[in-house]
């Protein structure tokens, strides 16, 4: 713990080599109002500074402060947590995020320090998405999900576009969980949340889900106000197009867990090899089921799609009459997708039901 006056600590050290005096310089500029405000949430202030390292480069940094007040939703003012969690993102291989420089503790509240990252919030109106995006964003995504690593906040706020890559910011309630423990008698409890998976062969959360219901169900709603239906409905069919190819890659990986790693998964689950093997393989199978859908979707399986973002928003957002409108209608067109022409498979359609009912019995988290 390194100190430069009696009111200042620096808690914890992140990447960058930088003295206390310039956190401390930058903290007296946020004081002083001259460091810009560049984000302000229910739990938090972000400003931009320039802190100076050890050799001398000049670099852009985001500090972070506590906003106290009733419309908290994090009791953790501390950032001890989210320090935690930036810590050890490079080590679990999700590079797609800032980088801690510093937690500090003065004048009575507390400063996180991260690296600023480039790009923009998607917007429809002036920052679109196209498939580059799209794809960068499921890349950033399928590193987070391949570790059973959940951000929960994925909303436009916490994305930031930079051309084609995508990077997320905001770790505050992110958790990292156990790839090894899908099989694991507390998953199942796990899965009755909004966050469900669509895979009904891996007990798990999604961040693909998080996003869809976050960010993604309001852009589409604003591209269809703002222009038509049918440009709302392009721009879903990219997102399920560069959607197929993260399909692709989760089947590829569970193959591989299913041939290889069968001992570790039975031991969490109390389950043989065999089963465990059998589980996996069959959750690939799912996986590349969803490739083949979304590669070329039609019509059906884009409303099963746009009522699932809509019914899982509704319910993480505590619309109750909005919440049962959209069960209703989800409900319908599922049913209506396999009476069509061009029937819904139905493991498709059963997965979508599944979703449903673990949503429908979601309970919020503490924070």
């Amino acid at each position: 713990m390194a100190r430069c006056n009696p009111g200042f600590a620096v808690l914890d050290a992140g990447v960058l080599p930088v003295e206390s005096g310039t956190l401390a310089a930058a903290i007296a500029a946020i004081g002083s109002g001259g460091a810009p405000e560049v984000a302000r949430d229910r739990n938090a202030v972000c400003h931009r500074v320039a802190l100076t390292t050890l050799e001398g480069a000049v670099v852009p940094a985001i500090v972070k402060l506590p906003r106290p007040g009733p419309q908290r939703t994090n009791a953790d003012a501390t950032f001890a947590w989210e320090a935690a969690v930036l810590a050890r993102l490079p080590a679990a291989g999700i590079a797609a995020a800032p980088a801690l420089i510093a937690r500090v503790a003065a004048h009575g509240t507390h400063f996180l320090f991260s690296t600023e990252l480039p790009g923009h919030h998607p917007d429809p109106r002036t920052r679109p998405l196209a498939g580059p995006q799209f794809t960068a964003i499921l890349d950033a995504v399928f590193a987070m999900d391949r570790v059973a690593f959940m951000h929960y906040d994925l909303k436009a706020a916490n994305v930031l576009v930079d051309g084609d890559r995508a990077a997320f910011v905001d770790f505050e309630f992110a958790r990292f969980g156990d790839a090894t423990l899908a099989y694991a008698p507390e998953s199942a409890a796990c899965c009755a949340d909004f966050n469900v998976s669509g895979n009904p062969h891996l007990p798990a959360r999604s961040n693909v889900a998080n996003f869809e219901f976050r960010t993604l169900h309001r852009y589409l709603d604003e591209i269809a106000l703002a222009q038509s239906g049918a440009a709302a409905e392009r721009a879903l069919r990219d997102w399920l197009g560069c959607k197929s190819a993260f399909h692709r890659r989760m089947a590829t990986l569970l193959a591989e867990r299913a041939d290889s790693a069968t001992a570790v998964f039975a031991r969490a689950g109390g389950m043989g090899a065999a089963e465990v093997r059998q589980r996996l393989h069959a959750a690939a199978t799912h996986e590349r089921l969803l490739e083949g859908l979304f590669a070329c979707p039609h019509a059906a399986v884009l409303r099963v799609e746009r009522a699932l973002m809509a019914y899982r928003c509704a319910v993480f957002e505590r619309r109750g009459e909005a919440a049962r409108l959209a069960l209703s209608v989800a409900t319908d067109v599922v049913a209506a997708g396999g009476s069509t022409a061009s029937a819904l498979p139905p493991a498709y359609r059963d997965a979508s039901l599944r979703v449903l009912d673990l949503v429908a019995r979601s309970v919020h988290p503490a924070h």
